[in-house]
C-alpha cells in the first residue's frame, strides 16, 4: 500500500511537468502494484521500452494544470507596438494559413487572435490545433491547446475499399507503454513531430515580424 501511494505521488509530481517517459515507467509499475500484468509481463515491456527510448529519446509534452497538452511561448518584440505586432500577425496568418479574418477571433483592444487549424506531420498523419495568440506592446505569447490527429487512408475502389479518415485526440495516444510494442514507434513519432511543429510555427511567426524593416523598404 505504501508503494501505491509513494507511485501516486511520483505521479503526480512529474505530472507538474508533462508527459514524459518517466510517467509512461512509472504507469507501468503501476499496473504492477495494482496485479493487472504479471512480474514476467512487466519485465518483458520495461525490457523493450528501455531498448527503444535509448535509441528514440522520448519527447516530452507539456501538460497543464489540467493535465491537458498545452504548448505555450512568450517572445519579446522590442520597438513593436500592440497594433503592429498584431497586424504582422494576420498577415504572417494569411500568407502562411491562408487565415482571413472572418475566418478567426480577432481583436485589437483584447489583443487576442483565436483560430483553429489543421497542419501536416509527416505521411498520412496531421495534427489539428486551436491557437491562441495574445498581444500587447513588445511581447507576443503564442499558444496551441485542443490537440488531436487524424490519419488518412486511401481507398481501393477497385476492390470496393473507400478511403478514410480517423480521428483521435492527443491524450488518446499516452500511455504509449501500455499499447502494443508494434505501435510504439508511430506514436513516439506524432509527439515528436507535434513538438516540432509547435517550435517551427513560433519560429517562421517571429521572423515574418522581426522582417518588417524589410517590407516597407522597397
Amino acid at each position: 500500500m505504501k508503494k501505491f501511494i509513494f507511485l501516486l505521488f511520483i505521479l503526480f509530481e512529474l505530472n507538474l511537468y508533462g508527459q514524459t517517459d518517466s510517467i509512461e515507467k512509472a504507469i507501468l509499475y503501476n499496473k504492477l502494484l495494482s496485479k493487472e500484468i504479471t512480474e514476467a509481463n512487466y519485465s518483458k515491456t520495461g525490457a523493450q521500452w528501455v531498448e527503444l527510448i535509448n535509441r528514440v529519446k522520448y519527447p516530452d509534452l507539456p501538460l497543464d494544470q489540467n493535465r491537458q497538452v498545452h504548448y505555450v511561448v512568450i517572445k519579446e518584440f522590442k520597438g513593436f507596438d500592440k497594433e503592429k505586432l498584431f497586424n504582422r500577425t494576420r498577415e504572417w496568418l494569411a500568407i502562411n494559413y491562408g487565415l482571413l479574418p472572418v475566418n478567426m477571433y480577432s481583436d485589437l483592444n483584447d489583443g487576442k487572435i483565436i483560430f483553429r487549424n489543421s497542419l501536416n506531420l509527416f505521411n498520412n498523419y496531421s495534427c489539428v490545433f486551436t491557437s491562441v495568440i495574445s498581444i500587447k506592446d513588445e511581447k507576443v505569447k503564442f499558444e496551441l491547446m485542443s490537440l488531436s490527429y487524424q490519419a488518412y487512408y486511401e481507398g481501393d475502389y477497385a476492390a470496393g475499399i473507400p478511403e478514410k479518415s480517423v480521428s483521435f485526440n492527443i491524450t488518446e495516444v499516452y500511455p504509449i507503454i501500455l499499447k502494443k510494442p508494434a505501435e510504439w514507434n508511430t506514436d513516439l513519432s506524432l509527439f515528436k513531430a507535434t513538438n516540432k511543429l509547435f517550435v517551427t510555427e513560433t519560429k517562421n511567426l517571429e521572423d515574418y515580424i522581426l522582417s518588417y524593416e524589410n517590407t516597407i523598404i522597397f
